[in-house]
């Protein structure tokens, strides 16, 4: 049996960080209680198109954002590392140097089971898995048994041979990583919607972010330019 992660990365655009995504935290807390999470938001991102995805805010308000959101959280950081990397940047290349940042540890990449069915479109996935293993967390609509089998396809799909243990969720993968399919899925909110309510009036974000993170979004007067 392989080791569990003892560090989970977390990518995305954070823009802004929500509810969703704190769940997502909590979830894999639970399921791996003593690993760090890492939040690590995208400077410039691409799609599994080749094209780049349009991110308006800065990236050092969307890493401040996701910090605030944070700070209470134990074992739970936020890196900047994209800052540095060529863009745009692809996750193998997060991973390659997240690998040479700490290096001899046991590093997972967490997504939603939407982006796993798009993974095998992804640049270099297989040497991503190489890297990483994944942490998959349920769409809403999808059990976890329904994400465990997803899951066996798209590792099947970029050819690896696989062990499995369906009642711990997990795929084994020869000569790479393993994929953890978690029990359940956060709640499901989209940033662009965020935004929008943001543009219209700040009272309508409460209870989608957290408190810190509508401060930061006052403050600074972000998504309130679209009114």
């Amino acid at each position: 049996m392989k080791e569990s992660p003892s560090i989970i990365y977390f990518g995305g655009a954070f823009d802004p960080i929500h509810v969703g995504h704190m769940e997502a935290i909590k979830i894999a807390r639970e399921a791996f209680p003593k690993a760090q999470i890492i939040l690590v938001p995208g400077a410039v991102l691409p799609a599994s198109s080749g094209k780049v995805k349009a991110v308006e805010t800065p990236f050092v308000d969307r890493v401040a954002m996701a910090v605030v959101a944070c700070d209470e959280l134990p074992n739970v950081d936020v890196s900047s590392i994209e800052e540095d990397l060529p863009s745009p940047n692809y996750t193998y290349m997060t991973l390659e140097a997240l690998v040479s940042e700490y290096p001899g540890s046991k590093i997972a990449w967490m997504l939603g089971a939407d982006q796993l069915a798009e993974f095998p479109r992804w640049k270099n996935p297989k040497r991503i898995l190489e890297l990483a293993s994944l942490v998959v967390l349920p769409r809403p609509a999808m059990t976890a048994g329904d994400t465990f089998d997803l899951s066996k396809r798209v590792v099947s799909s970029l050819g690896f041979s696989t062990s499995l243990d369906s009642g711990q969720m997990r795929l084994d993968l020869d000569g790479a990583g393993s994929v953890y399919v978690l029990d359940r899925a956060p709640a499901s909110v989209s940033s662009s919607e965020v935004r929008r309510l943001a543009s219209e009036s700040l009272r309508k974000i409460d209870g989608l972010v957290a408190a810190s993170v509508v401060d930061y979004i006052s403050d600074i007067g972000l998504y309130q330019d679209n009114k």
